[in-house]
């Protein structure tokens, strides 16, 4: 998605009331930190919400910012009730009202209110990254607890053929249906292809696709796997995956013992 197509599509307005998925919103804090463009667009953005919120008539521009957000609320399903809706997405916009204090609007010194909100604005975007760290550390709490799991096993995907410099780590659990992958051994995928894992059974040789990997700057991935794996593959297929494995492109194998 380029920037123009975030800016239009009502995510960042999502973002900003924080509504969005968790992993959405990591991907949508991670464009942002990289992007002036977008930090001007939701500083903006929480401009229009205090005004909205303080009942100050938004400008032309302005307008918008809330239409991107209604349309994003139709598209989730979540407009049945147009007013308990908007006070959903901007209620954290009226606690920065009640916090500050009802004269906070109306103060002679303007620089002074500048400063205030741009705290309360910087306040909020730290405890949006601080909630966002306390889930990637459970995150890697319960990937660590599946990792000591007495039935897990670990399986070393060597490189293969062209690829023997790559290599890749599986962690399954039969008992729990679940694979855990490191691909830290795995180069960037090109723009327009993906890595896709391979559940295989060795006799006769079937493989079985457990999903794509979308990396972004994640390493390690789960994978649902109820399958009899007796080794696993992984390939670089075309965006999207494959019903079968490109094996000219099979960068990993490994057999669990």
């Amino acid at each position: 998605m380029t920037l123009e197509e975030l800016k239009n599509s009502g995510d960042l307005e999502a973002y900003v009331c924080g509504v969005l998925s968790r992993e959405r919103s990591r991907e949508i804090s991670k464009q942002i930190n990289e992007s002036d463009e977008l930090q001007l667009e939701v500083q903006q953005i929480e401009d229009a919400y205090f005004k909205l919120a303080a009942g100050i008539s938004p400008k032309i521009d302005e307008v918008k910012i809330y239409e991107n957000l209604r349309r994003y609320i139709k598209e989730q399903g979540r407009d049945e009730d147009d007013s308990i809706n908007w006070s959903q997405y901007l209620g954290w916009a009226a606690a920065v009202l009640l916090f500050i204090g009802a004269g906070y609007f109306f103060r002679e010194n303007t620089n002074l209110n500048e400063q205030l909100v741009d705290t309360e604005r910087t306040n909020n975007i730290l405890n949006n990254e601080l909630e966002q760290l306390d889930e990637l550390n459970a995150d890697y709490q319960e990937a660590l607890a599946f990792i000591k799991d007495k039935n897990t096993v670990k399986v070393n995907l060597a490189g293969q053929g062209d690829y023997a410099n790559t290599s890749a780590v599986a962690f399954h659990n039969p008992v729990r249906d679940k694979t855990y992958v490191d691909v830290s051994g795995l180069p960037e995928a090109p723009e327009d292809m993906t890595y896709q894992l391979w559940s295989l059974t060795l006799n006769p040789l079937t493989p079985t696709s457990l999903g794509v990997m979308a990396m972004n700057d994640q390493k390690f991935i789960e994978f649902e796997n109820s399958f009899d794996t007796q080794a696993f593959g992984i390939t670089l297929e075309k965006a999207g995956g494959s019903p079968s494995p490109t094996l000219e492109r099979l960068y990993t194998l490994g057999v669990i013992e």
